[in-house]
């Protein structure tokens, strides 16, 4: 049982992180800034790095609701703060107000959508093996 709870955490935190490498690639794709590896390094790791910090605090990062759209707000609402800061320190963006409101709603449906998907799919299997 424990290994089940394990394995799912991996999943969620390995779909967490291709959720904002995706919201990189399609802000790339979409600017025209060409795809390199800098540009998707400088566009996904601060996100990305303010999901697993905002992880690890208690508050933010509920077991029971995780998988929940309340959770994954919970948790990501303050994700998406430390992710604009340690983009506009680290990279040196300057901040933008329309890209924090786009990388917001953006990467928050990003979320919402692959983690509903996950759960329809687990909702799925769960009744049709009983």
């Amino acid at each position: 049982m424990q290994t089940v709870g394990k394995n799912r955490r991996a999943v969620l935190l390995a779909g967490d992180l291709i959720s904002f490498l995706v919201f990189a690639l399609l802000g790339l794709r979409s600017h025209e800034d060409g795809m390199t590896l800098g540009g998707v390094v400088r566009a996904a790791t601060p996100f990305q790095a303010g999901w697993l910090i905002a992880g690890l605090v208690p508050v933010f990062h509920e077991r029971r609701s995780s998988h929940r759209s309340t959770g994954v707000l919970r948790r990501w609402v303050p994700a998406w703060v430390i992710g604009l800061g340690l983009r506009t320190l680290l990279f040196d963006r300057s901040f933008e107000v329309s890209f924090a409101v786009v990388a917001f709603i953006a990467n928050g449906l990003l979320l919402l959508l692959w983690r509903s998907g996950l759960a329809r799919l687990l909702f799925r299997e769960r009744f049709s093996d009983g």
